[in-house]
């Protein structure tokens, strides 16, 4: 790409700023696990639920059915739980759980209700048919369109059956709502599904039957979705060194605002044994690569900019086989008040590797860019 078409992408990019940062923010992800039946034995002893008049200690019923999926490494958050063609007669016995790799739980749908001692709970369907329906479930917050009948109440919203369709995560309510504490909610947590911490790793959905000797059941799979971090992203054009070197930056992963996870830039192909830095900026709106002198370098970078140290690239004289490196959480700890630092959520960074080339137009060159996200 020229120098003329990187500097008229870039303006276009300018105007079409708002649309690439939500495009950024809106990849998802949606893993599938398999079919199942539940419980998966009738023999044994019911459950005990921790019900507001229980007596006795609580217990999670036995014979639960358990299927896993597997979470990426970049995603940020839950959004639904999707059961594909379920079926449970009597949907009051069905308790939904999600289980992260470390084996904490937490409530999906929990219709289930106690009066007393006695198992009542809705005895409405999952399904408006043998078939079974699509059921999803997400964050209270998004004020689902359907919801659960109020507890310890037979009528439904659906003639015999539930709606099919979309429901807010269910904890229950009245004498039914799952406890929020130990000993009594047995370690299954009432969190909003968009706030449930993020593993990669295996999740399991756990499928709970409080009554083992009838109205069961089944699913033909279901999904956990959720949004996914944009990986770093380059943008604009290295400069040709004067050995011919076309030096390229890229991130290892976005930078975490809490410096809780690794962040590594790294520029490869620098001439070799030459002097060295990243230097970065944080507001990139509407700027145009400018020239690096009578060079083919372009400033990628809108100032003000931040340099962090210098080092040597390393590698063999008149070769592109240098590099630069930068631990960005080093980096920040070591300078509290660097340009922006703090970091928040959203923010942005646009990094530039620079190296001395003296027999280049202006001595030194410049790599391409790269542009990182801030995630928690």
């Amino acid at each position: 790409m020229s120098r003329i078409d990187v500097v008229r992408r870039a303006v276009a990019v300018c105007f079409a700023a708002s649309t690439i940062s939500a495009f950024a923010w809106a990849q998802t992800f949606a893993v599938s696990g398999p079919r199942g039946t539940f419980p998966t034995s009738q023999s044994g002893t019911d459950g005990a639920y921790p019900h507001a008049n229980q007596t006795g200690t609580p217990t999670l019923p036995p014979h639960a059915f358990a299927t896993i999926v597997t979470v990426p490494a970049n995603a940020t958050r839950f959004t639904a739980v999707v059961i594909h063609a379920f079926r449970h007669t009597w949907s009051g016995d069905a308790q939904l759980i999600l289980r992260d790799p470390s084996g904490a739980r937490f409530n999906v749908a929990c219709p289930v209700n106690k009066r007393n001692s006695t198992l009542y709970g809705t005895s409405c369907d999952y399904g408006a048919s043998a078939a079974g329906s699509d059921y999803t479930f997400v964050d209270p917050s998004v004020s689902a369109s359907n919801s659960f009948p109020l507890t310890d109440v037979a009528s439904c919203n659906s003639g015999a059956h539930l709606t099919p369709g979309t429901y807010d995560q269910y904890f229950n309510a009245g004498n039914g709502a799952w406890p929020s504490s130990l000993p009594n909610n047995l370690g299954v947590l009432n969190t909003p599904l968009r706030s449930i911490p993020v593993a990669p790793g295996t999740w399991t959905l756990e499928c709970y039957d409080w009554y083992l000797l009838s109205d069961n059941g089944t699913f033909a799979s279901w999904e956990l979705q959720g949004d996914l971090v944009s990986p770093p992203v380059g943008y604009c054009t290295a400069g040709t060194s004067t050995n011919a070197c076309l030096p390229t930056i890229t991130a290892s992963a976005q930078p975490s605002a809490t410096l809780a996870s690794a962040c590594v830039l790294s520029v490869a192909g620098v001439e070799g044994q030459k002097s060295g830095l990243v230097f970065y900026g944080i507001n990139n709106s509407c700027f145009t690569p400018a020239p690096w002198g009578a060079g083919t370098s372009l400033l990628c970078v809108k100032p003000p900019t931040q340099r962090t140290p210098a080092h040597n690239s390393g590698g063999t004289i008149g070769a592109c086989d240098g590099q630069l490196v930068l631990d960005w959480n080093a980096f920040q700890t070591a300078n509290p008040s660097s340009l922006g630092n703090p970091w928040s959520v959203g923010a942005k960074v646009y990094a530039q590797g620079w190296y001395r080339d003296p027999p280049a137009p202006k001595t030194t060159n410049l790599s391409d860019a790269v542009e990182l996200t801030h995630q928690p």
